[in-house]
């Protein structure tokens, strides 16, 4: 009899031994830190509890562990690529090498545009040349416009594409006219000061116009020149 009660005793003590890492892994050792409106009902409950889960699981998920980190969150999905941005070019202009003698509104050169791949594609040309007040003094061009449209207008030197506020030729140097098909001046850059060699007009679609560059004071130089015609809306 006294065997048997001393067995029963070790297999307490080593049940009891057993179950001492269990409560520990579900935070059953740490009575210090228990809040003191927590039940005892409710402590013993969740140690219970936890215990059963970990002699079923093999592991100590219960209850907040210091040493184990929440699941990190997938990455966010990258952006739904933009759409294709639209090509074609709003502008188009057609370069244009002036052709002597033009020296007047009869011999005028013809610039031609080019095809226009949209309804709203703007296109228009511009005229290479040179300029003289003593052997060139006018150079001619004529052209009729297939729409009705704004145009903008412009004389610059040779250097760079389109002519802007800081690389226009000087009036007092050269200048351009506009006139109808009888030949009356439109309008003219001449001494225009302000503006400069730049003009905004707008022209009318089936209506033959000249533009002529005219020499100023180029005191007797050459100046080369590239002027501009083409749609600006």
């Amino acid at each position: 009899m006294l065997t048997r009660i001393r067995t029963l005793k070790n297999q307490i003590r080593v049940a009891v031994l057993a179950l001492i890492p269990l409560v520990a892994g579900c935070g059953g050792g740490g009575g210090d830190d228990a809040s003191p409106s927590d039940g005892g009902d409710s402590l013993g409950t969740t140690l219970v509890t936890c215990i059963i889960v970990t002699l079923a699981t093999g592991q100590a998920g219960c209850g907040s562990s210091g040493s184990s980190s929440p699941p990190s969150s997938p990455p966010p999905s990258p952006p739904p690529p933009s759409p294709p941005s639209s090509s074609g070019a709003a502008l188009v202009i057609r370069p244009y090498n002036e052709l002597e003698p033009n020296g007047d509104l009869a011999t005028a050169n013809l610039p031609t545009y080019p095809t226009r791949s949209s309804p709203g594609q703007r296109v228009g040309w511009y005229a290479v040349g040179s300029i003289n007040d003593v052997t060139d003094i006018t150079d001619a061009f004529a052209f009729t416009p297939n729409q009705t449209r704004e145009y903008y207008l412009s004389l610059c030197p040779p250097e760079g594409s389109i002519c802007d506020d800081n690389s226009r030729i000087d009036t007092l140097t050269a200048f351009f006219r506009v006139l109808d098909q009888d030949g009356t001046v439109l309008f003219t850059s001449e001494a225009d000061t302000i503006d400069g060699n730049k003009y905004f007009a707008t022209l009318a679609a089936g209506v033959l116009y000249y533009v002529t560059v005219d020499a100023g004071d180029t005191m007797g130089v050459t100046v080369d020149y590239r002027l501009y015609v083409y749609e600006n809306s």
